[in-house]
C-alpha cells in the first residue's frame, strides 16, 4: 500500500509542478510589451527536492516494468521542467534580440531533441522502448541544461557590478 501511495503522490505531484511551470503566459505577456524583466530578481526555482524525492522513491529494485516506466518519464519531466525554468531565466537576462536568437535556437533544439530521442531507441515496440525513449531525452535534455546552465551562470556574471580595487564589498 505504501508504494502505490508514494506513486500516488509522485503522480500528483509531476502534473501540479509542470502545470505551474508551464503557466508562463504572464512571462509571454511581458515580453510582447517590451518589458525586460520576466523574473522578480532574486527568485531562481528548483526542482532538486522534488528530484530527490522522485529519484528516492523510484530506486526499488523490484519495482514492475511499468513503475520503471513511469519512473524514468517522470525523471525526464523533471528535467525538462528544470530545462524551462533555465530557459526562462536565461531569457530574463538577454536583450530583445539576444531574446529572440534564443527563442530560434531553442525552437530548432526543441525539433532535434525529439528527433535524437526517437533514433535512440534500440527496442521498437517492445517494454523497453518509453524507458530507452525517456533515458535518451532525459540525456539530450541534460546536455542542453548543461549548455544553458553555463550561458546563465556566464551572463549573470557579467551583470553583476564588478568592486572597484582596493574597495572591499
Amino acid at each position: 500500500m505504501r508504494q502505490n501511495r508514494s506513486s500516488m503522490t509522485v503522480g500528483w505531484l509531476l502534473p501540479l509542478t509542470i502545470l505551474a511551470l508551464t503557466a508562463a503566459s504572464p512571462a509571454e505577456r511581458c515580453l510582447a510589451a517590451g518589458r525586460s524583466r520576466l523574473v522578480p530578481g532574486g527568485w531562481n526555482p528548483s526542482l532538486e527536492d522534488v528530484r530527490t524525492y522522485v529519484d528516492e522513491d523510484c530506486s526499488g529494485a523490484t519495482k514492475s516494468q511499468r513503475a520503471l516506466t513511469e519512473a524514468s518519464r517522470s525523471r525526464t519531466d523533471l528535467r525538462d521542467a528544470q530545462l524551462f525554468i533555465t530557459y526562462v531565466l536565461l531569457i530574463d537576462a538577454l536583450d530583445e534580440a539576444g531574446r529572440a536568437r534564443l527563442f530560434n535556437e531553442q525552437k530548432q533544439w526543441l525539433a532535434k531533441r525529439e528527433r535524437l530521442a526517437q533514433a535512440a531507441v534500440v527496442s521498437k515496440g517492445g517494454t523497453l522502448e518509453p524507458v530507452e525513449y525517456s533515458g535518451a531525452f532525459r540525456k539530450i535534455t541534460e546536455e542542453r541544461l548543461a549548455v544553458l546552465e553555463k550561458r546563465l551562470a556566464e551572463r549573470r556574471a557579467k551583470q553583476k557590478p564588478s568592486t572597484p580595487k582596493g574597495e572591499v564589498k
